[in-house]
């Protein structure tokens, strides 16, 4: 059998409201070293003036590192998995 396994690597997970978007910084090998860095992205967002609405760090594969768009809801984050699928 040769399925090919994916080895998964840790993101930061940002939604932001204003403008909403939700964005992806990393690949990390290691859960600490995604947390070590979270704040300099938090710093860099709010900076912008996004208002931060939740951080999520978390083993993924995203299919694009910053998704913006008008029609984004909160429930279509909280409730699928279809983004980091």
């Amino acid at each position: 059998m040769n399925e090919k396994v994916q080895k998964l690597s840790w993101w930061i997970e940002i939604l932001t409201y204003k403008p909403i978007c939700l964005y992806y910084f990393g690949p990390f090998d290691h859960f600490e070293e995604a947390e070590w860095y979270e704040y300099g992205y938090i710093q860099d967002l709010e900076s912008e003036k996004a208002e931060i609405i939740d951080i999520q760090i978390k083993k993924c594969q995203p299919k694009q590192l910053t998704y913006y768009t008008p029609s984004l809801t909160f429930s279509a984050y909280f409730f699928s998995s279809s983004i980091t699928g």
